[in-house]
């Protein structure tokens, strides 16, 4: 029941601003209104009759894609009746717990010009961001709108990630679940306990995703070996330096950010997953990018954070084996079948035995290799 006039959206360009009040009828405006209304009002009044509502709605469109429209629709609904909008659960097969995260493009949940182009970017994963890049009014709006692309949108080759807000994980799982992301990032996680609270909230909306903890405080840092074995469900963790800067003082140098990075590091591996770096936050500056990649590559980090799509290339360059290594890496997987044709327990190349630690990073060069 429509309690109050709400509205929903942003007269940005691709969007749309919807608005909901008691009484009938659909009015669509927008410079493109007198072709596209009958279509328009046609989704609305499909979807308004999905959830059995009866309402007044005005939509003051700007070339907003079909989504969209659905997103802003609910959005103002959940507003004006003070409750969440449900809907069915898309289906998305998981990926793999070792699968290539060399690139996480963040992008702002609220904004769809920058979401309906998401598989030109090529990155290994996406971020479909809610905490930082969204400001607090437009929450809700924005929950939605990940909601809706996570259902509607195809995300070429790359695995989808959704950034919630700590203090509105309920709220963000809750509606985000019905879109299934491959998984969520978690912002400003200190202890075991923040990953045990998300758990919960997972298991209430019936949800099973990846978790990725960002370490982004000192007292991350200091737990995190801690927050990395916390649960199988966390397949990496990342740095966030922006943050951690503004807790601890430090300045954002490489000496000054070098003990967090090796902390999260080593976590990381010794719980046998991934550790991710943070972003690099001068889009100008490609060459300090890459010189920072090349950094956090040597020290043994699968992947770095991007918050433009021109820096995507650089960082996949930057993770790119050596001919050498790649060499020398399919010598190890070859010797290492050859030695169970013979039905060999061990196999050794060069007079040396070849461990699983060995193999283990040989097969990582040959998939980047592929890639």
């Amino acid at each position: 029941m429509i309690i109050e006039k709400a509205c929903a959206g942003t007269e940005n360009a691709r969007d749309c601003v919807v608005c909901v009040e008691k009484g009938d009828g659909i009015v669509v405006k927008g410079k493109s209104a007198n072709l596209f209304d009958e279509h328009i009002a046609a989704i609305v009044q499909e979807r308004l009759e999905e959830l059995d509502v009866k309402a007044r709605v005005e939509i003051e469109e700007n070339g907003a894609l079909d989504y969209v429209i659905i997103a802003r629709l609910e959005a103002a609904l959940a507003k004006a009746t003070g409750s969440d909008i449900e809907d069915k659960k898309t289906r998305r097969g998981k990926t793999g717990r070792d699968r290539a995260r060399r690139t996480r493009l963040y992008l702002p949940g609220n904004n769809p010009r920058y979401l309906n182009s998401i598989p030109v970017y090529e990155s290994d994963a996406i971020i479909l961001d809610l905490e930082d890049s969204v400001a607090l009014d437009y929450k809700l709006d924005a929950r939605y709108l990940v909601k809706n692309a996570l259902k509607y949108l195809d995300f070429g080759k790359s695995e989808i990630w959704v950034r919630i807000n700590k203090e509105m994980a309920r709220e963000d799982i809750k509606q985000i679940a019905y879109g299934m992301p491959h998984g969520l990032c978690i912002p400003k996680v200190e202890s075991r306990e923040d990953i045990e609270v998300v758990e919960r909230i997972m298991a209430e909306a019936g949800a099973d995703f990846h978790l990725m903890p960002i370490i982004e405080t000192a007292k991350g840092v200091a737990n995190a070996k801690e927050i990395a074995m916390a649960s199988d469900k966390i397949v990496a963790i990342a740095f966030g330096a922006e943050d951690y800067t503004r807790d601890t003082g430090a300045k954002k140098t490489w000496e000054a950010l070098l003990y967090p990075r090796f902390s999260i590091l080593l976590a990381a591996k010794s719980a046998g997953i991934q550790a991710l770096d943070t972003v690099y936050t001068n889009v100008d500056d490609n060459e300090g990018l890459r010189e920072e990649t090349k950094r956090i590559v040597e020290l043994g980090f699968d992947g770095k954070g991007a918050i433009h799509p021109g820096q995507i290339e650089i960082i996949h360059e930057c993770f790119k084996p050596t001919p050498e290594e790649i060499e020398e890496a399919r010598k190890i997987i070859n010797a290492i079948e050859e030695a169970r044709k013979k039905g060999l327990g061990v196999a050794t190349l060069n007079g040396k035995m070849i461990d699983l630690p060995v193999e283990k990073k040989a097969r990582r060069i040959l998939k980047m290799a592929e890639m």
